[in-house]
């Protein structure tokens, strides 16, 4: 079964039609994620063991994701099933207790069969980094998928399953999703609780999905957006999404950064413009913002200071002793050394050696706080942009997935510096503030896709949901009728 066309709508539909049975799905799902495994997209196979009477009893007509095959990224916890967050220091951690996201698609009766690769502990944005091997574009193996998401963003871009879970720190699902052709939703931070996930750089990490359509983001919204008291940072932004989501007030604002647009190639600009004409159209107004460029000039390296210094500390666990894998030695101070040198990647490395020298008494001040101001700053011109306008367009990509051998072994901090560098990691600028954001597709370049991205100020994740799903309308019958002329 393909999910590429199907939205859980469509499948919730076909079972209370009588038209599929929940054990001929889930069979369809596992055979063919089966039959993709050497892909390297999971880490898990995850076979479920349930008669056809106990699936069958899994469907509930009230529950639209009842009986809804997916798979969960493998850095959210599952009970007694292997979570490695894509590290060979955890190839062998069971975890004891759910994630707080998984408990609660577990309630409404989804089914779990397979956890995602990503890049080692969610750092990196390839999809290459990963301890079982490379996650690669799943319409063009000599192109990556995107990441730290990429086995997630490939499962559904695949049409393996018709929804994947993510977390995003930077751009970890908004971008695999441009690349990819698919929806990816990442709300505002503390919407879904981070309780039983592993973290990256916890004031940064969001969770959230890898969709085929607006509806069904909106749909699992409903189902995980619950505060939790087992995550001081989660919030309670529960809202009727699914239900009001064709509901896009006639007087929200679009716009778009003027220091952005001017970095992008002909062709690209010509696509969003025409995009804005076809908006106003609609009868909205569509306005040019102006945005400190020197703040977006800092963007990468905010990221970088923040983050490494964040996820240096918080993996200081990962140390041999308490789980996970561990390397003989003399005492427990070269058991740790042994461990960490032996068991972690290349890239792992690098962040955790740039985050410690940071986190030095005598650097701080100099260099992981000065970033936080400038975080602080950022997040202040951010604001006065939403006092102008309601939704932000942002480029998740400014073209088609590069090709492996063009950024295999690359990291953020290796790729140099020219103008306009910071625009590949403009879709930081929602780490940074937390405000919700989605990418759908938008054009196609040789065949292989270039989504769009969608912002709203933080808590207004119905807005955002509704203009997403407004714009998925829009740029459809804008391809239907242009395949018509």
């Amino acid at each position: 079964m393909n999910f590429k066309n199907l939205t859980i709508v469509d499948i919730h539909n076909k079972i209370k039609n009588k038209e599929l049975k929940v054990k001929d799905l889930v069979d369809s799902v596992y055979e063919n994620l089966k039959a993709e495994f050497k892909s390297n997209f999971l880490v898990t196979l995850i076979e479920n063991k349930n008669s056809e009477k106990e699936l069958q009893e899994l469907f509930d007509e009230n529950k639209l994701l009842s009986a809804i095959p997916y798979v969960t990224k493998d850095n959210i916890s599952t009970k007694n099933i292997l979570t490695t967050a894509g590290s060979n220091i955890l190839s062998n951690y069971f975890p004891p207790y759910d994630a707080t996201i998984t408990e609660h698609l577990k309630n409404e009766h989804t089914i779990l069969l397979g956890k995602a690769s990503l890049d080692e502990l969610g750092m990196g944005g390839t999809g290459l980094f990963g301890f079982n091997g490379e996650v690669r574009h799943p319409k063009d193996s000599e192109r990556i998928a995107g990441g730290s998401s990429s086995g997630s963003a490939y499962a559904v871009a695949a049409g393996l399953v018709p929804f994947a879970t993510g977390t995003d720190t930077g751009d970890s699902i908004r971008k695999p999703a441009s690349y990819c052709g698919i929806v990816g939703f990442k709300p505002t931070y503390g919407s879904i609780s981070r309780y039983g996930v592993i973290p990256y750089a916890p004031s940064l990490d969001h969770l959230g999905f890898f969709t085929n359509s607006v509806d069904d983001a909106a749909i699992l919204s409903d189902a995980t957006f619950k505060h939790d008291p087992k995550d001081f940072t989660s919030i309670n932004n529960e809202n009727e999404f699914y239900k009001n989501i064709n509901n896009l007030d006639k007087k929200t604002k679009f716009g778009f950064l003027k220091s952005v647009l001017k970095y992008f190639k002909e062709d690209l600009k010509k696509d969003y413009l025409n995009l804005f004409e076809k908006i106003k159209a609609e009868g909205f107004e569509v306005i040019e913002i102006d945005f400190d460029e020197k703040l977006l000039a800092t963007i990468p390296a905010v990221y970088m200071m923040i983050s490494f210094s964040e996820g240096v500390s918080t993996h200081a666990n990962l140390d041999g002793i308490n789980f996970g894998k561990r390397e003989e030695g003399k005492d427990y101070k070269d058991i740790m050394k042994k461990t960490r040198t032996k068991n972690f990647g290349n890239t792992v490395k690098r962040r955790f050696t740039i985050g410690s020298f940071q986190l030095k008494k005598e650097n701080q001040e100099d260099l992981l706080l000065r970033s936080k101001k400038i975080r602080r700053l950022i997040i202040e011109e951010l604001t006065k942009v939403f006092n102008q306008i309601d939704i932000l367009f942002l480029p998740p990509s400014l073209d088609v997935a590069p090709t492996v051998k063009n950024i295999l072994g690359t990291d953020v901090e290796e790729r140099g510096d020219h103008d306009g560098i910071w625009v590949d990691d403009i879709l930081e600028l929602a780490n940074f503030n937390g405000m919700p954001s989605i990418t759908i597709p938008f054009i196609e370049k040789n065949n292989l896709p270039i989504g769009i991205n969608i912002n709203a100020k933080p808590k207004n994740d119905l807005q955002v949901l509704q203009a997403a799903k407004f714009l998925e309308n829009l740029i459809k019958n804008s391809k239907r009728g242009d395949s018509h002329e």
